[in-house]
């Protein structure tokens, strides 16, 4: 809402314990941003399990449909170390991804909010390498203009695989074509 005017005012009636004031806010809607969505958030903390049982617990959170997973460390009471473990997930997610939380991890409890999400727009583009295809994720301003460009992980960790070379090789040569191709269609 853009506000454009605001006002006080006390009434005649006095009531103990309770102020007799009104506040009014007047003001025009303003159109929201439509690249907003909720978002749930999961957090919990955990000090009595093994790295690799949290690093296989965020494999399964994100194979179950949440949209990522990180993991810091934290300090604990009585000078324990820990790990704080949040999940990033669509709101309708939460039930399903909770009791994973419960089932996989020593966690006893856990908290969970809903927030408010935005991003660029997204659309990917494709670079043939010497060694194959290469997506590229890109993510524009309002505007059209390119925000930022990456190539996709998976598909130059695949490629660096087969063909064993270095995974930075493939990422850099998917990143030149990509910007040498961008370059022409300016």
């Amino acid at each position: 809402m853009r506000i454009s005017q605001s006002g006080y005012g006390a009434g005649g009636r006095d009531t103990p314990g309770q102020p007799n004031v009104l506040r009014l806010i007047v003001g025009e809607d303003v159109a929201q941003d439509t690249n907003v969505e909720p978002i749930a958030v999961i957090e919990t903390v955990i000090d009595d399990s093994s790295p690799q049982l949290v690093a296989y617990v965020s494999e399964l959170l994100l194979e179950s449909g949440a949209w990522d997973v990180y993991r810091v460390a934290v300090q604990m009471k009585k000078g324990r170390t820990g790990v704080q473990l949040t999940v990033l997930c669509h709101p309708e997610r939460v039930p399903e991804l909770r009791d994973i939380l419960f089932r996989e991890t020593t966690t006893i409890g856990l908290h969970w909010r809903v927030e408010n999400k935005t991003s660029l727009a997204r659309e990917f583009a494709e670079v043939q390498t010497q060694w194959g295809r290469v997506r590229i994720k890109i993510a524009r301003w309002q505007s059209g203009e390119i925000a930022n460009a990456a190539p996709e992980f998976e598909d130059c960790r695949r490629l660096a695989t087969a063909h064993s070379v270095p995974l930075k090789q493939v990422t850099q040569e998917a990143m030149r074509l990509f910007s040498s191709r961008s370059a022409e269609e300016r």
